[in-house]
């Protein structure tokens, strides 16, 4: 049975679906990168250079820094909090309303107005690792699901336990130091957050216009290549490592283009908020593919007689021919190793007149096993 995240559209129009930038969904995707640099690979050299000491020669005196550095006590506090936006990331992280482009000091009060026992519910959520187990939804008067929300922690990590106490034992202290984190973080990562900012910029309009242009639905499915445009009933299904079903004609929906949340594609929809939906914006020419090409790559590889053909190729452009004698093989037999080579996207073929010779894609077979780990955290 596959897992997905359907976002249903019977009903729902351009107005049910808007694109916008987020700060807050920013910042926390970038803690989130520099916190789990284990499937960020693009974000480790980043995030050892804020643990630098900042180059004075970057800088001019009385400008601002053009280099984000943190410090030690700023890094170990992000760490502390780390369970608020690792791969569950607490759901006020994003923005709670459907309405983009908003200001941080903004999306920073809207999490100071939620309801205390709302917001001790969400955060022991994301301390859990997420809302699929029991509710939380009475955290700071039902013992049970005090007791369960502090054994779960525990089995977790020990960092995730003194969260759960300290959100248990007095979760406003813990709310308003959260605060003052979020707003110590944005600060010293300003030169980062202010670059990405650009990129993101640039990117909406032309998102807003294919909202308006060519729908809602081909819109969603075109953010990743794991998302499906489907008809009757009209909707898009996102291939996730969880299970939801979203009503876009009463939920609406927020579109928010993300930097540092490469390569991971967020869909967030707890009841009672619109649904976010943050992707990730790649480099121009980089190729993310889905998690059925890099399986269909695993699969094709797996072959012994694609093996000889593929150590071969590896040095030099060949032939069928040449592959066939060298191989042991039938012309036949290499032309179907190389057809199958071929739909995976794992050669490259050049025509010299009526000869086809045929080299391994070396740069996507060396990315094979950061795109198995993309789509494993994906």
């Amino acid at each position: 049975m596959s897992v997905s995240v359907v976002l249903t559209l019977a009903g729902a129009g351009p107005t049910h679906v808007a694109a916008g930038a987020s700060p807050l969904a920013e910042l926390t995707a970038a803690l989130h990168a520099y916190t789990e640099t284990e499937h960020h690979h693009w974000a480790l050299r980043w995030a050892r250079g804020l643990e630098a000491e900042p180059d004075r020669g970057d800088t001019l005196v009385g400008t601002r820094a053009s280099v984000s550095t943190l410090s030690s006590e700023t890094r170990r506090h992000i760490r502390e909090w780390a369970p608020l936006w690792a791969s569950y990331r607490a759901r006020y992280l994003l923005p709670l309303s459907p309405v983009g482009d908003r200001t941080l000091a903004e999306e920073l009060a809207d999490i100071e107005r939620l309801p205390l026992p709302l917001f001790a519910e969400l955060t022991g959520y994301a301390i859990r690792g997420g809302n699929s187990g029991p509710p939380l939804n009475r955290l700071l008067r039902d013992a049970g699901q005090r007791a369960g929300l502090l054994a779960s922690a525990e089995r977790r990590s020990t960092v995730r336990a003194e969260l759960a106490d300290r959100l248990l034992g007095d979760p406003g202290s813990l709310r308003t130091d959260l605060l003052d984190l979020l707003i110590c973080a944005a600060r010293a990562l300003e030169a980062d957050l202010a670059r990405a900012e650009l990129v993101i910029t640039e990117q909406l309009p032309g998102l807003c216009k294919s909202i308006q242009r060519e729908g809602p639905g081909p819109t969603l499915a075109g953010l990743d290549p794991s998302a499906s445009y489907r008809d009757e009933p009209p909707r898009v299904v996102f291939d996730k490592f969880h299970h939801g079903i979203v009503n876009v004609a009463t939920t609406p929906v927020l579109i928010v283009p993300s930097v540092f949340g490469r390569p991971h594609l967020l869909v967030k929809h707890e009841p009672g908020f619109a649904a976010v939906v943050q992707y990730p914006l790649l480099g121009e020419g980089s190729d993310q593919p889905a998690h059925t090409v890099v399986n269909h790559r695993l699969e094709v590889l797996c072959d012994a007689g694609r093996q000889r053909i593929v150590r071969a190729i590896a040095r030099e452009p060949l032939t069928p021919s040449e592959l066939a004698d060298r191989g042991g093989m039938s012309l036949p037999q290499v032309s179907r190793h190389l057809a199958r080579l071929r739909e995976a996207g794992l050669v490259t073929v050049v025509r010299d007149g009526r000869r086809a010779y045929y080299q391994l894609d070396l740069e996507r077979v060396r990315r094979l096993g950061d795109d198995l780990l993309t789509v494993l955290f994906h």
